[in-house]
């Protein structure tokens, strides 16, 4: 038997990859949810989630938004439809939850996600951008899952968009002289938000190690879009890369919301770079997990 043959990654058909990525998508929605009211309840925080001062941010908005963003931010809405949120990331994670539920819960958190992300304005770091596009990308493919080509199209848009994320960060960092010298990283682990003492020391310690975890970043994220070519045999090492690159982001920076907003673009990555991805027989054929 053939080494390739015995470490075959498995991947997941059109109905699982929609159901894993709506499951992840929701760990993401349930997990700032949670952290938004538990904000609430800390004094300290009260200046982060006031919408009295925020609402500035949003001056150029039309009368209309913002009268709906004035009543979203009062504590006691803001607070009701936080919960409602984590009710309805807890009916996405129920395996046998009906099509029209998940439908109706994912909608429901894509589209809430957009009227309290203004007050939490500050420190969202685009894991909720990410978490709002995969979660009604896959609430619009769970309205169509009669539809294969559609629910394939969702499982497309998603998959590419994570690649362009991606992407488009490394060509940002490879345009920023900072991470090609290798003082970026160094540079970050040093601020009180994202910093950590440990790791910074590290980079002072192995300077050299540093470049080249630096360039390693860089490397990755902007070869990222390979998952595509060789018949997606490069996929499940590139997310290995990408989801190990994460869990160290959410030890080190903290970024912990980040690691589920990614991951739920996984399942889409690893159905449409199967062998017989779309286009085929077997591609197209019925909704298999």
């Amino acid at each position: 038997m053939r080494w390739s043959g015995r470490f075959r990654v498995p991947r997941p058909g059109r109905a699982r990859a929609l159901t894993t990525t709506e499951q992840i998508s929701a760990i993401t929605h349930l997990v700032a949810a949670l952290e938004s009211l538990t904000i609430e309840r800390r004094a300290h925080n009260a200046p982060l989630v006031d919408w009295n001062l925020v609402r500035e941010e949003f001056a150029w908005a039309p009368p209309p938004v913002q009268r709906v963003l004035d009543f979203v931010g009062r504590p006691r809405v803001s607070r009701s439809i936080q919960i409602a949120r984590v009710a309805a990331a807890a009916t996405l994670l129920v395996p046998s939850t009906g099509r029209r539920t998940r439908a109706a819960a994912g909608s429901f958190l894509a589209l809430s996600s957009l009227v309290v992300n203004p007050r939490q304005h500050f420190g969202t770091d685009g894991s909720d951008q990410v978490a709002f596009t995969v979660q009604g990308v896959a609430a619009v493919a769970r309205l169509s899952e009669r539809q294969p080509k559609v629910v394939d199209a969702c499982l497309w848009f998603i998959a590419l968009q994570s690649a362009l994320s991606y992407f488009a960060a490394g060509v940002t960092k490879l345009a920023g002289p900072g991470w090609r010298s290798g003082e970026a990283l160094p540079g970050i682990l040093r601020t009180e938000i994202y910093g950590d003492e440990g790791a910074y020391r590290l980079t002072q310690r192995f300077p050299e190690l540093s470049k080249y975890v630096s360039h390693g970043v860089l490397l990755f994220e902007c070869a990222f879009p390979v998952i595509f070519v060789a018949k997606g045999r490069t996929a499940p090492l590139m997310l290995a890369v990408s989801g190990s690159f994460h869990l160290v982001n959410a030890r080190v920076m903290g970024l912990s919301r980040f690691v589920w907003a990614f991951f739920s673009t996984y399942p889409a990555v690893l159905y449409v770079t199967r062998p017989n991805r779309i286009g085929t027989a077997e591609g197209l054929r019925g909704h298999q997990g």
